[in-house]
């Protein structure tokens, strides 16, 4: 009797525990060291500064939304993403630089930044050991527009009095390493493909 109380009293945790789990996999609020602008964002307002390129980020469903997808160029943190959310980097200078995101694993992706230039990635949740993992598809603004759907998306900024940690060195070479490991065997030519779009005048 004592053995059958334990079992069911270990397999009412592991229970317990998986809903959880799924409970905060597919929760959302706002994400970590960001701060709102905007609840009905337009991306297809978005413009570079002059001689630079422009970068969209959206997350467009509440899946996964409890975890916080963090977003680099190079090292270097840029936004973060959390449930149905966006944000939008207009300054970066042209030249090849690596797309990485960073949650229970690392995805990466490599864009060759042209100026006046924009460029529109997808993140998508998809399931980890433990935590969400993230998917990166670079998009037409049509397509990344529909996804968002009628209302915008809610956009968000880096905080500037808590803007997070970039990469440490370890992660980024891993990053890299790993893609360009997958680029010789014939992966990623959704990066490798994409030009962007230009700005409008």
């Amino acid at each position: 009797m004592y053995k059958i109380t334990v079992f069911l009293k270990s397999r009412l945790l592991k229970t317990m525990v998986c809903i959880a789990s799924f409970m905060l996999f597919i929760s959302a609020c706002s994400p970590a060291n960001m701060v709102k602008k905007d609840d009905h964002f337009n991306i297809m307002t978005v413009k570079p500064d002059q001689g630079k390129a422009a970068l969209i980020i959206a997350r467009t469903t509440s899946f996964g939304g409890a975890i916080n997808f963090f977003t680099y160029l190079d090292r270097k943190l840029i936004g973060i993403t959390r449930g149905k959310s966006c944000f939008v980097k207009n300054n970066i200078d042209p030249g090849q630089t690596y797309l990485i995101a960073r949650t229970e694993s690392l995805e990466t992706g490599k864009i060759h930044f042209e100026p006046d230039t924009i460029y529109y990635v997808q993140q998508t949740p998809r399931l980890g050991w433990v935590v969400a993992r993230v998917s990166l598809s670079p998009e037409s603004p049509e397509h990344l527009s529909s996804e968002i759907g009628e209302g915008g998306c809610e956009l968000y900024e880096l905080d500037a009095n808590d803007p997070g940690e970039d990469l440490t060195d370890h992660e980024y070479n891993e990053a890299v390493t790993d893609y360009e490991r997958e680029i010789s065997e014939g992966f990623h030519k959704e990066f490798t493909e994409y030009k962007g779009f230009k700005a409008k005048p």
